[in-house]
């Protein structure tokens, strides 16, 4: 008996083979359409002429046998079409048809194009992407041919399918109704259009490829025996030491050769992260072990080929957004959308990869007991770290501070103990911003240890004495400088967040959403006012304000050439809705930037938002099973 597929590979196909397909939908269509369109009038006018040849009594009657038994063998269409000498004065007798004529052989040569474009860029960029699994090196190539196939081929495509759309528009409402609609033509007009210049837009865009981070720069009189010790694993590496060294709280480690942004400064060439919390936690061979397994990344040109790649997503990403945004470019997406996912799965094999082999290396350097080590022990605190500011970010009351170090600080002891007596880590994996990681136990499989094991053996953390943070000058100063900016700004965050939250209810959490959505006026140059907070809408007109609560929809439309807004209501205590409508331009405030519209959207958006979230919040959990 076969087996059926997986869920995966139904969920694949539905997903992005399928939507695929569409892409071929306007072409096929077209060309069909336009040679039924096309076939259909040759035999009209056929009949057409017969009749008039048959009719004609000045010519012989071999002239007109070899009249008929040219037309019926030759249709107007390919009269037309010809390039052969003598065939203009022909083609002068049905110069009333000629444009007509040359709209259908134009619009079957664009989705002839169109099909044969897209099954070519299916099988060259489908060979470049198994192509691309071979290493790095091919997928580099890959990705670089197989990108500028398809930005070719999707200009040709929005370009052909747009002009069919357009030609499609006029011509089955013509044909098959015998009437037009200048409105259709014109949107399928304005879209095509939209989508070539949002395109063309995107192909001449710049692509920022620089990123930028917090934490500081840490030079080498700061921390000489740190900077030996890199250097002195590089040269076992065969490998220049990195040409920048910078420091900070995030929980990960990292190298690059991308330029990148530190405190506002801009270092280029090799860089290598640090995190003081995690070198904390970490022994020194521990640490040592982690930062040659970053170095072995510089070692297999991993470094390098995400510098060459990373431009080339970046511009793919870019070019899938306004095709995207094109609306009728919009089954042209889902084909190039479909290739990138396949690219995915290609750059996510490649990682794996790489991250066992940087792993195994940071296992020679050192051993594997302290590669391992080092993984738990990272693994443990990105995963507490999460714990804790998740914990934090959904309290409901707006607290003082965070002080998410100090509870990360005093926890984590306890936390890192308590994983070695359960599961939790076995498929945790790492932050990391330029590539994802393989989960944890396929990960110490590699280093050839036994997970489960592993995972159970007691760790400990060092004390701060034996870990590379104390050999960091101002290491403390610099790691409370950073948690402080973090804190503010989770703070920060959160406080915001909780102004979306709250419903309200009493004073303090009135009050808290008010400094968040204070109450706003506007005014026409009529005299008429509306004011807006965080629970209702008037305008000076109605006869008592529209609560958000009281609101069953709301949209704009056009009436008379003027955009209003509006508001269906049911009042409390009326059985019928109501509704209101606001000519919303008209109203104005002192401000410039200030809009009738928008606030509107953003006070009616705050209740909305709080209301799901107390629906979804106060909502009864289901049983777990015993």
């Amino acid at each position: 008996m076969k087996s059926k597929p997986s869920f995966s590979k139904v969920g694949f196909l539905k997903s992005y083979l399928l939507p695929v397909l569409i892409m071929f939908l306007i072409p096929g269509f077209g060309l069909w359409f336009f040679n039924h369109v096309e076939t259909h009038f040759d035999q009209e006018i056929r009949e057409s002429l017969i009749s008039q040849i048959k009719a004609d009594q000045t010519m012989s009657a071999e002239e007109r046998k070899q009249a008929i038994k040219f037309y019926e063998r030759t249709s107007v269409s390919r009269i037309l079409a010809s390039n052969k000498p003598g065939a203009e004065e022909m083609q002068k007798h049905f110069s009333p048809v000629r444009t007509r004529y040359a709209i259908f052989r134009w619009m079957k040569r664009a989705g002839l194009i169109c099909l044969l474009t897209g099954v070519g860029a299916f099988v060259i960029v489908g060979i470049g992407v198994l192509f691309s699994f071979r290493s790095q090196r091919a997928q580099y190539w890959s990705l670089r041919v197989g990108w500028n196939v398809l930005r070719w081929f999707a200009l040709i495509q929005v370009v052909g399918q747009g002009a069919l759309a357009v030609a499609l528009s006029f011509w089955v409402t013509a044909f098959w109704a015998e009437r037009y609609y200048v409105k259709l033509i014109l949107i399928a007009a304005l879209f095509a259009l939209m989508a070539v210049g949002l395109l063309v837009k995107a192909i001449f865009s710049k692509v920022v490829s620089e990123s930028e981070f917090e934490g500081r720069l840490l030079n080498k009189e700061a921390a000489p025996s740190l900077w030996q010790r890199v250097s002195e694993m590089a040269t076992k590496l065969n490998i220049a030491p990195p040409d920048n060294i910078f420091v900070g709280i995030d929980d990960n480690f990292f190298v690059t050769e991308h330029p990148v942004k530190v405190g506002g400064q801009r270092l280029e060439g090799r860089t290598l992260f640090a995190s003081l919390s995690l070198l904390k936690s970490l022994s020194r061979s521990e640490a040592d072990a982690v930062l040659a397994h970053e170095l072995a990344h510089f070692s297999g040109e991993d470094t390098l080929y995400s510098r060459r790649i990373s431009p080339l997503l970046g511009k793919y990403v870019h070019y899938l957004n306004a095709l995207y945004q094109g609306g009728i470019s919009r089954p042209v997406f889902h084909f190039m959308f479909f290739f990138w996912n396949l690219y995915q799965i290609s750059l996510g094999k490649l990682s794996r990869e790489r991250e066992f082999r940087a792993d195994r290396i940071g296992g020679e350097l050192t051993s594997p007991k302290d590669m391992a080590n080092a993984l738990i022990k990272i693994s443990a605190y990105c995963r507490y770290r999460h714990k804790v500011q998740k914990t934090l970010f959904e309290k409901e009351e707006n607290v003082e501070t965070m002080d998410v170090s100090a509870r990360i600080e005093k926890g984590f002891p306890d936390f890192m103990t308590a994983c070695v007596t359960t599961n939790e880590l076995a498929e945790s994996d790492t932050p990391h911003p330029f590539d994802s990681h393989p989960p944890l136990a396929g990960r110490l499989t590699s280093l050839g240890l036994n997970p489960e094991s592993a995972l159970k053996s007691p760790v400990n953390l060092p004390a701060l004495g034996d870990s590379w943070f104390s050999a960091i000058d101002g290491a403390a100063e610099i790691e409370a400088e950073q948690w402080k900016a973090f804190e503010d700004m989770f703070h920060k965050v959160h406080q915001e967040n909780l102004a979306w939250r709250f419903k309200p209810e009493g004073e303090t959490e009135i009050n808290h959403v008010m400094k968040y959505f204070p109450e706003v006026q506007f005014s026409t140059a009529k005299g008429l006012t509306a004011t807006l907070n965080y629970e209702k809408v008037r305008v000076s007109e109605w006869d008592a304000p529209v609560t958000f609560a009281s609101i069953a929809s709301c949209r704009v439309d056009e009436h008379l050439g003027r955009q209003r807004l509006i508001i269906d209501y049911q009042a409390e205590g009326q059985a019928k809705k109501q509704n209101h409508k606001v000519h919303f331009k008209d109203f104005k405030t002192a401000q410039a930037e200030a809009n009738f519209l928008q606030s509107f959207e953003k006070y009616y958006g705050r209740h909305m938002t709080a209301k799901k979230y107390h629906e979804l919040k106060d909502k009864p959990k289901p049983e777990a099973n015993p």
